[in-house]
């Protein structure tokens, strides 16, 4: 079986820019009791994709915003968000998703993304994630126990 790495993206200076990296860093043990790996590597992509060996099933988790509810949960087949990742587009020029498109186009696996609802400077999240992360957690953590049993056929969302 291969192995299934969850990598938490996002800084943790921008408010809810953090959610995935602090989701992650939450669930790591839960995860593992499951056998899956996870790494925290916030803002530094060439850490994550340092981690990243050839034949993994690669899971991003990191913050969106794309207009809806704060908090819901979007699972997309990895290659779909690489297609798609101008609308992924974080705080920064080049990206995980930049450098995976480069130089790893075949790996496979889901993006995991958070509807935030305030992205600026702040080291707390916003009042809505933060009265939510615990079942944010739970739902990331239910989302890729999903995908370990059967995979991801399409995209779906969590409320």
């Amino acid at each position: 079986m291969k192995r299934m790495l969850v990598i938490g993206i996002g800084s943790l200076v921008m408010r809810d820019d953090g959610i995935g990296a602090r989701a992650v860093e939450a669930i790591g043990s839960r995860l593992r009791e499951h056998d899956v790996a996870s790494f925290v590597g916030e803002t530094d992509f060439q850490s994550c994709f340092d981690e990243i060996r050839p034949d993994d099933f690669v899971i991003i988790v990191d913050a969106m915003l794309r207009g809806a509810e704060p908090g819901r949960i979007d699972v997309t087949p990895l290659d779909e968000a690489l297609k798609d990742r101008s609308r992924l587009r974080a705080q920064h020029e080049f990206s995980l998703f930049d450098l995976m498109e480069l130089h790893a186009p075949e790996t496979q696996g889901c993006f995991i993304g958070i509807e935030a609802a305030e992205i600026g400077f702040g080291f707390e999240l916003s009042e809505p994630l933060n009265s939510r992360f615990e079942q944010i957690c739970n739902d990331v953590s239910n989302a890729v126990l999903k995908i370990r049993e059967g995979g991801v056929s399409g995209k779906y969302s969590i409320r």
